[in-house]
């Protein structure tokens, strides 16, 4: 299992509305709300580093709420 966290700024105002969007998905298994930089962390997980990069780009990238990410992939 491959794993990845994905720092996550987003819209003024959006942060519990994304949240709730995010709650559904198998693949995000950690969320956490934070203030500063970044308005959330979430946790990816995937069977390989493709798929955690499809749900990146495509399912959290996708949300306009987001205006930027920062991906670090778990090693070892």
């Amino acid at each position: 299992m491959q794993r990845a966290i994905v720092l996550v700024s987003l819209a003024p105002g959006t942060e519990e509305e994304t949240l709730a969007s995010f709650k559904g998905m198998k693949e995000v298994t950690e969320m956490y709300q934070t203030y500063g930089l970044y308005d959330l962390i979430l946790i990816v997980e995937g069977p390989d580093e493709q798929a955690i990069k499809s749900t990146i780009t495509g399912r959290l990238r996708s949300n306009p709420n987001i205006t930027s990410t920062i991906t670090m992939k778990v090693v070892g």
